[in-house]
């Protein structure tokens, strides 16, 4: 069963997933706002840097990710090496699947999300953590360069005793 998280409140060491990575991850603060929730430091909108906040998800699918792309050209060029056969131009048909949101690939690439997002797309307008910054919410998202769409699907709050 799926837990309402559209007023949960999240705090550092949330869990997320990539529409487009590997794993699960989570999100981080690199310095508290000085503002707790059941001794958790509370996140804002605001926090959502990439490789800062957003924790690599082990490996990008997304075939918009260079670093994706280039793994692909490798297996390529070993393929090539290995067989003497060439199929670099295929190369991206072979490793690419229809997905969510368009093709993504069955071979993986580095992870380095890359947030377009200027902020989360769920806040508590009426808390503010810090000025200028709302308390996040739990059904907030982010997208990345590289078309994946991050979501909150566990709000980082330990669990009530």
């Amino acid at each position: 069963m799926a837990v309402d998280l559209s007023n949960t409140y999240v705090v550092h060491c949330a869990d997320t997933v990539c529409t487009m990575g590997m794993r699960e991850s989570k999100i981080v603060l690199e310095k508290s706002h000085g503002v707790f929730l059941k001794n958790q430091a509370q996140m804002t909108v605001k926090d959502q840097k990439g490789g800062v906040n957003v924790i690599c998800f082990g490996g990008c699918y997304s075939a918009e990710n260079p670093l994706t792309v280039a793994e692909a050209e490798k297996i390529a060029g070993d393929v090539k090496e290995a067989t003497g056969q060439s199929f670099e131009d295929q190369v991206k048909d072979i490793f690419t699947t229809e997905g969510e949101g368009g093709k993504i690939m069955a071979c993986v690439g580095e992870c380095t999300p890359e947030i377009v997002s200027v902020q989360w797309d769920k806040e508590k307008e009426d808390v503010s953590v810090e000025p200028g910054q709302n308390a996040l919410l739990g059904e907030a998202t982010l997208t990345c360069k590289f078309g994946g769409t991050i979501k909150i699907i566990g709000a980082g709050q330990p669990e009530s005793t």
